[in-house]
């Protein structure tokens, strides 16, 4: 069945003042009816973003990110940042024997009888190496590196990236240097964490070595090295590896997956609890805009549980739209075989004003809430 969920975000009304360049070469680069005049523009917009990270005043950016005007011109910003970090990395390389840097995205699936505090590196980096380089990834490449670290998004937050510029600059083969994010597992409930690993690898001129689709033979051996290293006793690690990535992509791609992970498991325990006690659940998904930006929400109940209402929030990155993650989340309604979903064509308050809590809608009870929660608006 066919659906709409509207983009909740509210973006800027931007009308040229004060002037960003950022946002004025997205609007022309979407605008341009020529490829050729499309192509220059997103050309000037890198360049001009690169020139931001090579000094360090990425001001501009941060502000072009921040009064967006569409959804199309964010998107772009986030597209466009993702190769403007590379090719500012890369004007301080070796051009006879270029370094590709790459980020590997893992998400990572813990749970513990009690609370742990799993570390932020790996005791042994050169075992998921040789696993990598034996089954193939990077295109059969046989000259990378990658450090121990387990490395959180935050490496890769705007005002940080600068920092990782110089790891371009890398030619003796060492691995770079990186902050190191360990995970705090709380007793008996699976947790979903993001982590990354990254590394350098020595190509020809134009060669692309990150191509790949997904982690083909290495992937399982990767989990299985990953469980070994870190887990052991009742402490129990699931690490899922995707393809590596230039960094921002490898950002972009496990925030996406993260949520994913974070959904699939919180929708199947909460499906199978319901069915368990009352019976079968039935789902809301709506549109909610809040102070960060905006969400997609997921609200499971029964009408002969009042209390047993379920819900998770599914927030909005830069380069999202709001009908993916609404489309995911049908899909996998649709997998569990839940019947009775409602998507909402409005967008919602995040908060209800008199209990302080995020809006959820019970589906027994949705014109009335729907009603209040627009008044809300």
């Amino acid at each position: 069945m066919q659906f709409h969920i509207p983009d909740p975000r509210l973006f800027a009304d931007y009308a040229g003042s004060p002037p960003n360049t950022l946002i004025d070469l997205s609007l022309a680069a979407l605008g341009a009816e020529v490829a050729v005049i499309a192509e220059k523009r997103e050309t000037e917009l890198r360049e001009r973003m690169a020139d931001g990270l090579l000094s360090g005043a990425v001001e501009d950016i941060a502000d072009a990110m921040q009064r967006s005007p569409s959804l199309a011109v964010l998107r772009m910003l986030a597209r466009v940042l993702a190769t403007a970090h590379v090719h500012a990395g890369r004007s301080r390389a070796d051009a006879v024997l270029p370094t590709t840097v790459f980020a590997l995205p893992i998400i990572v699936v813990g749970a513990n009888a009690s609370p742990v505090n799993v570390p932020g590196a790996l005791p042994n980096v050169d075992e998921f190496v040789s696993l990598m380089k034996a089954g193939g990834a990077l295109r059969g490449n046989q000259t990378f590196v990658m450090s121990n670290a387990l490395a959180s998004g935050a490496v890769f937050s705007l005002n940080a990236l600068h920092k990782t510029l110089p790891w371009w600059q890398i030619t003796d083969q060492s691995a770079v240097a990186i902050d190191k994010a360990s995970m705090q597992l709380p007793a008996n409930q699976e947790s979903v964490f993001l982590r990354f690993l990254v590394g350098t690898a020595l190509a020809g001129p134009g060669v692309d070595l990150l191509t790949e689709k997904d982690t083909g033979k290495w992937g399982m051996p990767f989990t299985q090295a990953f469980a070994k290293q870190l887990g052991g006793g009742t402490l129990s690690l699931l690490a899922m590896p995707r393809p590596p990535r230039t960094p921002l992509a490898a950002l972009y791609q496990g925030m996406q997956a993260q949520r994913e992970v974070s959904f699939q498991l919180f929708a199947t325990n909460a499906i199978r609890k319901f069915r368990a006690s009352v019976g079968e659940p039935e789902a809301v998904i709506s549109a909610h805009r809040t102070a960060q930006g905006g969400e997609i929400r997921l609200s499971l109940s029964n009408p002969f549980d009042e209390k047993g209402a379920e819900g998770f929030r599914a927030e909005l990155h830069a380069t999202d739209r709001a009908q993916d993650v609404a489309v995911m989340m049908q899909n996998l309604l649709a997998e569990c075989n839940v019947e009775s979903v409602t998507t909402l064509a409005e967008v919602f308050p995040d908060v209800d004003s008199a209990t302080s809590l995020p809006i959820l809608f019970r589906a027994d009870a949705l014109e009335t809430e729907v009603l209040r929660a627009l008044r809300l608006h």
